[in-house]
């Protein structure tokens, strides 16, 4: 009996595991990740410019503000771009 019990809780506990993996996941990309092909968003930089930038820097993530654009690395936002002046 005790030797089946300890299956059916390793079973348990993976799943478990693997339902709470895929809930963070799925609300990380959700509401982290921001999709640079999205066609309603408003910016002075051109989409061929951030996916140029996403792709040079490996990331998801770009934090566009009014004059900066900026990539997450270590828990900082790091200038990669500013925009010129006029």
């Amino acid at each position: 009996m005790r030797n089946g019990n300890w299956k059916v809780r390793f079973a348990l506990y993976t799943v478990l595991f693997l339902c709470i993996a895929w809930g963070t996941l799925v609300g990380y990309s959700r509401f982290v990740i921001q999709d640079a092909r999205n066609p309603n968003r408003v910016s002075w930089v051109p989409k061929a410019q951030v996916l140029q930038l996403m792709e040079y820097h490996g990331t998801d993530v770009l934090k566009i503000t009014q004059d900066e654009v900026y990539i997450f690395r270590g828990s900082k936002w790091i200038p990669v771009f500013k925009r010129a002046q006029g």
